[in-house]
């Protein structure tokens, strides 16, 4: 992994991270060859301190997007159906003011409802950043309506409907989600 030299924030953030962890993701999403992937992974396995808590959060790797593309500081959070590059559909939490769709998937497996937060650490081509985005009652039922409508046939032919309308065109799509414990080795 390598350290970004934008700021010392970031820098700051990276020592306190479990980079041997972060490799291991590394390595994972360019064996698979993609674009951009989730992880969710236990707070207290992602940090090097150790921690007594069961948070979990959700590790976006965009080796392909600099972090200047992606607003992550708007903490406006909505759903929406997208399309996957196979043409199936997906509820996906828009984040990043719309510029990233996260499969609903990585927003499940992280369980942001119990905290009232979903967490996100951001690797990008050029930086390591996390952000913190509310998650209330009212999100995680608008996830799970959207997920109803992407399951049904009606949403083939209501497909040019969106339920929002994103400011800007999403610059990163995360459809592939893995659960850390799952996939990447390592003690846990």
């Amino acid at each position: 992994m390598q350290r970004t030299q934008n700021d010392s924030a970031s820098t700051d953030l990276l020592d306190m991270l479990d980079v041997e962890l972060l490799t291991s993701i590394q390595a994972h999403v360019e064996e698979r060859g993609s674009s951009a992937s989730a992880y969710v992974v236990p707070m207290n396995r992602i940090f090097i301190q150790d921690g007594n808590t069961d948070e979990r959060c959700v590790v976006v790797f965009a080796p392909h997007t600099a972090r200047k593309d992606v607003r992550i500081e708007q903490r406006r959070i909505y759903t929406d159906v997208r399309t996957t590059p196979d043409r199936k559909h997906r509820a996906c939490l828009m984040l990043a003011d719309g510029a990233v769709a996260l499969t609903e998937a990585a927003v499940v497996g992280a369980a942001p409802l119990r905290y009232g937060r979903l967490v996100v650490f951001w690797i990008f081509a050029d930086d390591i950043v996390i952000s913190e985005y509310p998650y209330l009652d009212v999100v995680d039922e608008a996830l799970r309506r959207t997920s109803r409508v992407a399951d049904t046939d009606a949403y083939q032919v209501r497909r040019g409907v969106t339920f929002h309308l994103a400011s800007r065109q999403t610059a990163v799509e995360v459809f592939d989600s893995f659960d850390v414990d799952s996939y990447i080795p390592g003690e846990h």
